[in-house]
């Protein structure tokens, strides 16, 4: 929360607000924008700095009243709080001396132009101001322009105050002057536009500040996308100025009307979005399922021991021979036709009591369990589905939280198949192997819901502070580690939620967020410390952490700069990355008519891709009313998605066309796409991967009509966080090399998931955690 320490009104629905942020006030530069969020609500809005004082530990900010979320802020007062505001973000101005500069800012442009006249004029240049508005009462802050400037002619469209004009007039005016270097302008995009035709004519120069639409402001969902010089650039990470010349502009007028229709509805719903309350099913659910025996008290030695009577006597029960014959238990699910229209009820139900002791039999205790081999977490599995088996639901809870710092999310998620489960003994006798990740999800789940959580022992403080980047998976692995080692942790996330991947990207359905929630909760109940809209590398640097005491820094920031194809058209309005839509529709609850985060919902939905990621994606267009075509270039069988996940999307109705790739978007006369041309393949030899590699079938193609086209085909390592830390090695696609024990070329740095991988499972991401926190407290101990 910040709090708004002054507001004043420029005219009827232009404000300026000052508001503290210390970290932000001490960080900024010129150029660089926030995010800004009003309300639990509210959607994520950009806005340039416009100023800043570090010695108060305020920043400016001018806002004109525009659409729904513009108009909350304007409405709140001195003395109110911005719920969430994170930042600075974008690259900043490159200020030199260039020689003679002319500044145009039109209307609100001023604003951020400002601090951008101030560095170009303390670094020597000699600085030209063209103020433009419509009106006198849109000329703002020109007392600080004039200060900073050489000279300032002001245009206004009727003539009330300085010249009648538009900007352009003034940049010429200071072009027939004097020899100019360069121009900088702000503003309308079609202001800035024409600013830059008029630089061109007479071979100036001329650098731009883009204004795109934007979710999360840090590169993660490619919203903000434009072509310039020909090439897809992310205006949040390469921006957001760029040179005028190479921006593509009738392209970005198209981009910039994308929720035009979306949002004039809902501020003609203003009322309600202003009365909404965001409802969040955080409630604690009572479980129906009752334990036959009185809850143990054993200690961890007792509940893991192989050896211990119990366990001894839970395997003389039944011969070995009498357990494989016990029929691997289904998992209930909801109607397919019933769950297809609900985005926040979960698709598996989960075991009965019944059902989860009868699988839990299946397990034979083996001496040396393979399947703790295949969990990236070490698990001990056959501890904890022992311990189901003789009804202690609560120690085998005991059991998975010794090891594990978010059992409930992997007993949903986590490809169990591919890895504790691939390595069962019974896969050996030709029987499905034990259904290790339900028999977790039920343990978990029972302890959650029956008010008796337990948290793992933690080591007395040692006083030694760490620092976590990213509150995903390996981040919260590690912390959790951590904390039970007794250093003292926190963790910083970019987002105004905690969770990273867990909450932005795996929808309700699969993934509820009450889940997520408690998992998280309990990781404070152990101690860690989150603190939310914090950008390491932008809003405090590692170098600012280390002068603060902290010992080591563990990076988990993920992978989330989307991958797009590079095809024609791929721009279009209503085609976007999986990563903005599943952002918008589960961070952000943008389906919900009473939360102001704008979505187009597509009636004839292609999604391309093969992976889970893309599996999300359709299974949620099919839930917001789409029809809904999937798209994979190879076959079914080479889909990297989970088996359980292609089932459950084919269940409710997506069409899978295999074998066929996007080419080409064709658009309507709005600039939105209408269809799709897909080309035909075929499997051809394999890849390095082992995959057969997908081949083009000469002149056949297939042209699908197509409102909405949602990319799945990967994310690459943000490079935000890794070209922020100096002195990491870095690998192929930004990528932070890393040794055996997760420690980079820093030693004091350690990193992992995504980050290190370029894309993992959850699990994958969280051992990475562990064994980073094993190797961490190793290093800090010889220091």
């Amino acid at each position: 929360m910040n709090k708004i320490v002054r507001k004043e009104q420029f005219s009827e629905k232009v404000f300026l607000f000052e508001i503290e942020a210390p970290l932000i006030a001490k960080s900024r530069k010129a150029g660089n924008f926030v995010i800004v969020r009003i309300g639990e609500n509210g959607e994520r809005m950009p806005l340039t700095i416009a100023g800043a004082d570090i010695a108060k530990g305020t920043i400016t900010l001018v806002v004109q009243q525009v659409g729904l979320s513009s108009k909350k802020l304007c409405m709140l007062n001195e003395g109110d709080y911005i719920t969430d505001v994170v930042g600075p973000l974008g690259n900043p101005t490159r200020i030199e001396n260039y020689g003679t500069v002319v500044c145009a800012g039109g209307g609100l442009g001023v604003a951020p132009m400002l601090p951008i006249i101030q560095a170009l004029k303390a670094a020597g240049n000699r600085v030209l101001s063209v103020m433009a508005g419509r009106s006198k009462d849109l000329i703002i802050l020109e007392d600080k322009v004039r200060e900073s400037s050489d000279e300032v002619i002001i245009m206004t469209d009727d003539g009330s105050y300085g010249e009648k004009g538009v900007v352009t007039i003034g940049i010429e005016k200071f072009v027939e002057q004097e020899h100019i270097d360069k121009v900088f302008a702000i503003g309308p995009p079609i202001m800035m536009k024409f600013s830059n035709l008029t630089a061109q004519k007479h071979n100036i120069p001329c650098e731009v500040s883009l204004n795109t639409i934007m979710v999360d402001g840090t590169g993660m969902c490619g919203a903000c996308r434009l072509s310039i010089g020909g090439k897809t650039k992310f205006v949040c990470i390469d921006g957001p100025e760029f040179d005028g010349a190479l921006v593509d502009w009738d392209e970005m007028f198209k981009r910039m009307g994308t929720f035009k229709e979306a949002e004039q509805e809902e501020l003609q719903h203003f009322e309600e979005h202003l009365n909404a309350c965001k409802k969040c099913d955080k409630q604690k659910k009572n479980t129906d399922v009752e334990m036959d025996v009185e809850p143990t008290d054993e200690p961890m030695e007792v509940l893991i021991d192989r050896n211990a009577p119990w366990r001894d006597e839970l395997r003389k029960s039944m011969k070995p021979k009498e357990r494989t014959q016990i029929e691997r238990v289904k998992m209930p699910e909801l109607d397919p036709v019933y769950r297809a229209t609900t985005r926040t009820e979960e698709v598996n139900i989960g075991l009965t009591k019944t059902m989860a002791m009868t699988e839990a039999k299946r397990c034979l205790d083996c001496a040396k369990p393979t399947c703790v081999e295949g969990c990236p977490v070490n698990i001990n599995i056959p501890s904890f589905i022992k311990n189901i088996e003789r009804g202690q639901f609560l120690a085998a809870a005991k059991v998975l939280k010794n090891t594990s710092a978010l059992p409930a999310v992997c007993g949903r998620v986590c490809p169990q198949e591919k890895q504790c489960e691939s390595k069962c003994i019974h896969l050996k006798m030709n029987e499905p192997a034990v259904a290790i990740g339900y028999l977790e999800r039920f343990a978990a789940d029972y302890e959650r819901e029956s008010g008796n959580s337990s948290l793992p022992e933690i080591a007395p403080a040692n006083g030694i502070k760490i620092a976590v980047v990213g509150s995903g998976p390996a981040g919260l692995s590690f912390a959790g580690d951590m904390v039970k080692k007794g250093y003292e942790v926190h963790v910083f996330e970019a987002l105004h939620e905690i969770g990273g991947v867990l909450k932005y990207g795996i929808p309700e359905f699969r993934l509820p967020n009450r889940i997520v929630d408690v998992e998280i909760e309990n990781l404070s109940k152990m101690g860690v410390n989150f603190q939310t809209d914090v950008i390491v590398g932008k809003t405090i640097s590692v170098e600012q952490l280390e002068a603060e005491g902290f010992k080591g820094i563990f990076v988990g920031s993920g992978a989330g700069l989307p991958n797009f194809m590079g095809i024609p058209g791929e721009n279009a309005i209503n085609i976007m990355s999986s990563n903005e839509y599943l952002t918008r529709v589960n961070l952000m609850d943008a389906a919900n008519p009473n939360t102001d985060t704008p979505i187009n919902f597509g009636k004839n939905v292609l999604v391309v891709g093969g992976g889970n990621t893309a599996m999300d994606s359709c299974r949620t267009a099919k839930r917001l009313g789409g029809n809904v075509t999937l798209v994979y270039r190879r076959s079914e069988q080479e889909m990297p998605a989970r088996l359980e996940e292609v089932k459950h999307a084919k269940e409710e109705g997506i069409n899978f066309l295999t074998l066929h790739n996007p080419i080409e978007y064709l658009t309507d006369d709005k600039g939105a796409v209408k269809a799709a041309v897909l080309q035909v393949m075929e499997l051809g030899e394999p890849d390095a991967s082992g995959r057969r590699s997908p081949v083009a079938v000469e002149g056949k193609t297939v042209t699908l009509d197509v409102d909405q086209v949602i990319v799945a085909v990967g994310v690459s390592p943000n490079p935000l966080v890794p070209k922020s830390i100096a002195g990491l090695e870095l690998g192929r696609k930004n990528t932070i090399v890393v040794n055996e024990g997760m420690q980079s070329a820093r030693e004091e740095i350690f990193a992992g998931g995504d980050i290190v991988r370029g894309g993992a499972t959850v699990i994958l991401a969280m051992g990475d955690g562990r064994r980073a926190a094993a190797h961490m407290d190793e290093y800090l101990k010889k220091q």
